[in-house]
């Protein structure tokens, strides 16, 4: 195994930001004459694995964010709650929240929810807005009472 120098480490910086912005792409070079080269690797596609013209330099473990990521939905929808989440930010932060306040709030979104839907021409942001309320609340309370990661 080669001795890591900063020359590798900026390689793997400049490696790790191309598969971050490109979840296809598996194999990096930063110019066609590069003496490196750097594979996405792992079960999870969250490695980078260097090679220096033919000889392994090292395999960098969880550099990057586990792939596949979530379905185009899901993060359409985590982009909703961020919107509402940034749009409340004048409120401080729910860590300081009592269960009781973020479940009633939860609920509220519900009714209002409920109500829209029920609407013979209901509007679609409406929906949108509550339903990323709700799950914002139920973030909340999985974030100041849950038990972390699953």
């Amino acid at each position: 195994m080669t001795h890591i120098t900063n020359q590798h480490l900026q390689f793997v910086e400049k490696a790790k930001d191309a598969f971050q912005n490109n979840p296809v792409l598996e194999t990096y070079r930063d110019h066609p004459t590069s003496e490196m080269i750097a594979l996405r690797m792992g079960a999870d596609r969250d490695c980078v694995h260097v090679f220096e013209l033919g000889n392994e330099v090292a395999n960098f473990v969880q550099q990057m964010d586990p792939q596949p990521g979530p379905r185009k939905e899901v993060r359409e929808f985590a982009q909703a709650m961020e919107l509402m989440l940034a749009s409340n930010e004048h409120k401080g932060h729910w860590r300081r929240e009592h269960q009781e306040y973020l479940l009633r709030e939860l609920g509220k979104n519900a009714v209002q929810l409920e109500k829209e839907l029920k609407k013979e021409d209901h509007d679609k942001y409406e929906i949108t807005l509550r339903c990323a309320n709700m799950a914002n609340f139920a973030m909340m309370i999985s974030d100041n009472y849950g038990g972390g990661k699953l």
